[in-house]
C-alpha cells in the first residue's frame, strides 16, 4: 500500500539539538496517523559526523528507517531521498528545526482536496518562525492573494524548501547542486521558481508553523552573503516573468 506522505529528516553535523526536532516530527506523524494517513518516516544521514550517526543510532529512533547517503550537499540528498520513497506526497525537515503537530496532518489535507480539484499544488505552513541565531516571522503568500507578484521574486524568495509537495513535482522538478562561488546558493529559490513556471501552484496551510533554527554557521547564513543567479533562469526572462502569476495550470503546450 503507497503512504500518503513520507517525512524526510536530513541530518549531517546536528546532534543535541535534535531531540526537540525529533520530538515535534514524532508528535506531527502520530497525528497524522490519527487522521488516518500513512506516513513513512525517515532520516537521511548525509555524511554524517560520528557524533550524528551516534545521535541517531539511538534505540528511541528504530521506529524510523535511516537511510545512508554521501551527497555533502542539502538539495541532492533530497533528491537521492525523494527517488527510494514511497509516498504519494513528501515533506522535509531539517535535523535541528521544527514543526507545529498539525502540519502534515493539515498539509495532507490541503493536497488531496486540491487534487480532487484537479489543481497542482505545493503546500507551505502558514508562518515560519525563525529562532535561536536569529528572531524573525516569515508569513507565506498564497499563490492566489492579490498580495502575491512574479517580480517579486527578482529580489527574494517567497516559498521555502521545508514545504510539502506531491511526489511527482519533485522527481521532474530536482534541486539543482549548489554552486555558491557562482552565484548558485539558495536551491528553494531556484525550485519555486521552477516549480511555479512548471504550472504548480503553491498555497499556505492556515494556522500551521515551522520553526527554523538560525545556527552562527549554516547554508542560509553563507547564502545570504552571495549573490544569486535565478535572474538568468529562463522563467525569469523579462517577458515571461508574469507567466508565473498563473496558478495551478500546465504551461500552454503542455
Amino acid at each position: 500500500m503507497t503512504p500518503d506522505l513520507t517525512l524526510v529528516v536530513t541530518a549531517h553535523s546536528e546532534t543535541i539539538v535534535c531531540g526537540p526536532t525529533m520530538r515535534s516530527a514524532d508528535r506531527a506523524v502520530e497525528a497524522a496517523r490519527e487522521r488516518g494517513y500513512e506516513v513513512e518516516t525517515v532520516i537521511a544521514l548525509d555524511r554524517a559526523t560520528e557524533a550524528t550517526r551516534g545521535f541517531f543510532d539511538q534505540s528511541r529512533f528504530d521506529h524510523w528507517q535511516r537511510w545512508e547517503f554521501d551527497e555533502g550537499d542539502l538539495g541532492r540528498v533530497r533528491n537521492a531521498a525523494v527517488a527510494r520513497s514511497s509516498g504519494r506526497h513528501v515533506a522535509f525537515l531539517d535535523a535541528d528545526d521544527l514543526f507545529s503537530e498539525n502540519w502534515l496532518a493539515e498539509g495532507v489535507a490541503v493536497l488531496d482536496e486540491a487534487a480532487q480539484e484537479g489543481r497542482r499544488v505545493i503546500a507551505h505552513p502558514e508562518l515560519n518562525v525563525m529562532f535561536d541565531g536569529g528572531n524573525s516571522v516569515l508569513v507565506h503568500i498564497d499563490q492566489s492573494s492579490p498580495l502575491f507578484t512574479p517580480f517579486f521574486a527578482y529580489v527574494r524568495n517567497y516559498h521555502d524548501s521545508l514545504c510539502m509537495t506531491p511526489r511527482e513535482a519533485h522527481l521532474s522538478i530536482p534541486y539543482v547542486s549548489r554552486d555558491i562561488p557562482n552565484g548558485l546558493s539558495f536551491q528553494d529559490w531556484q525550485f519555486s521558481i521552477e516549480s511555479m513556471a512548471a504550472g504548480w501552484e503553491h498555497v499556505l496551510v492556515r494556522d500551521t508553523i515551522i520553526f527554523k533554527r538560525r545556527r552562527d554557521a549554516s547554508l542560509g547564513q553563507e547564502s545570504s552573503n552571495r549573490r544569486s543567479i535565478v535572474r538568468k533562469l529562463p522563467a525569469m526572462a523579462i517577458d515571461r516573468v508574469q507567466d508565473l502569476a498563473r496558478t495551478g495550470k500546465a504551461p500552454a503546450g503542455e
